[in-house]
This record gives structure tokens, sequence and C-alpha cells, in this order.
């Protein structure tokens, strides 16, 4: 059995490519984003160890295991939320291409774990932060108990995301005002009636460290992303720089 998805130091560098639409509602709107991970891109999150387990064999004869492990990922895709960076020390041409869509057109920010931790403003919300972990084989059921393995575990074919992962739950039960009593009773909560989207709100000045426009960008392109972001958020122009990359699509 593996252990956990390792907790990154605060000093970790960081990434998270931007396409232009998110860039701008990044700087609009001041907020981080946390995506449902029901409804991310990769339809086997949280569900991977269970899709694998079963294709291989280890659940035949075991139907009560199946039945319940469905269960309960099911309410954790539902329950829990996602905001994914990359941890690699350098920019990434690759990711350029997964993150920024066929214009190629948007930006990297830069920062570290500790900068996010400290600049967002999480209110009630406890974060965890991970680096995630890739496998595709899983032959152990007692894993299935394991949240944390769960929700940060991918297949090996991504692993060139070197991700690290910010995650928070929504609780699906909230306290009412006052005592506890047979007639005020918790709330429970239905999964299917939570958010699809989070967002908090975020410090961008003392959070990012640099914010790096993409190589594929047009001078005229690289003139708008500038003006954009001194209209929106002054504080970052001087933290923007070109890619080190230097080819054409």
């Amino acid at each position: 059995m593996l252990g956990n998805p390792p907790r990154p130091p605060n000093e970790k560098v960081i990434w998270r490519y931007l396409s232009l639409d998110k860039y701008l509602d990044l700087l609009l709107t001041k907020t981080i984003k946390f995506t449902q991970v029901e409804i991310a891109a990769d339809q086997l999150e949280i569900s991977l160890m269970l899709k694998r387990l079963e294709q291989n064999g280890n659940l035949v004869g075991r139907e009560n295991i199946l039945e319940s492990a469905s269960h309960f990922i099911n309410i954790l895709r539902k329950s829990h939320y996602i905001n994914c960076w990359t941890g690699k020390e350098h920019e990434c041409r690759s990711l350029w291409f997964s993150y920024l869509g066929e214009s190629r057109l948007g930006v990297a920010i830069k920062s570290t774990v500790g900068q996010v931790r400290e600049h967002i403003v999480w209110g009630d919300y406890g974060v965890n932060c991970n680096e995630v972990i890739y496998r595709d084989t899983f032959d152990d059921t007692e894993e299935l108990q394991n949240n944390i393995k769960l929700l940060n575990s991918k297949a090996l074919a991504y692993s060139s995301e070197s991700e690290v992962r910010f995650s928070v739950n929504e609780s699906l039960m909230h306290l009412p005002e006052g005592e506890l009593s047979e007639t005020n009773p918790p709330v429970l909560i239905a999964p299917n009636s939570l958010p699809k989207v989070i967002s908090f709100n975020s410090d961008l000045q003392s959070m990012i460290n640099e914010v790096w426009i993409s190589p594929y960008c047009q001078e005229w392109q690289l003139d708008m992303l500038k003006n954009l972001t001194s209209n929106l958020a002054p504080y970052l122009v001087n933290k923007m720089k070109r890619s080190d990359l230097n080819e054409r699509i």
C-alpha cells in the first residue's frame, strides 16, 4: 500500500495556467474558483481507484463493497471542490497547450503554496493541499476508505501535470442556531443541491509573484493583456513577463 499523497512545503513554487477568459475573471472578481469534483474534466476524479479495482477483478463476489463504495464516492464527488496548480519549477510547454485552448492566449501565474494558503480568505472552510500521486495499480480495497488518497490520485497518463491540488469540502450537515434538540435538529444538505463552483476572495498582489504571458501571443495581444492588467490590477503590471519559449504555433 502506498502512503498518503505528500503535503508540499509552503515554499514550493507552483504555477496556474489560465486561458484569457479565466485570467479576466481573476482580474475582475479578485477571486479564486474551486470547482466541484463532479464537473472536473477528468471524469475519473475520486472514482479512479474504484474503477481500477473493478476492472482488475478485485471486487468479484464483493458486490457489497462495490455498492457502498460507489455511494460514498458519489457523495465525495459532489461535496469536494478543487483548485489545481502545477508544482514544476519552471514553465512547461505542454501545459500552455493543455490549458489555454486553441487560441493559446492567456497567462501562467506563479506563486508558492504558502502564499496561496495565506492570501486567500477561506472563511469557515478548511483547506487541504497535496501533491497528486499518479498510479494505475490498486489492489487493496482498504484504500477506498482513505479520502486523501481518493481525492489526490490520478491515472499515470496525467503525470506530466505534476499537480499540486488545493481542496475544500462542503459539509452535508448544518448545525441550527441555538441548542440542539428533537425540535431543533441538524439540517441535512442534499448533495445535488450543492453549488458547482465556490469563489474565495484573494489578495492578488500578495499571492502572485509573476505573471508569464503565453509565448504564442502576437504583439498586439501582448499589449492588450498588459493594458487589461494595467486597468484592472495595476499592481501586477511590473510582475508581467513574456514566456521564455520562442516558437510559433
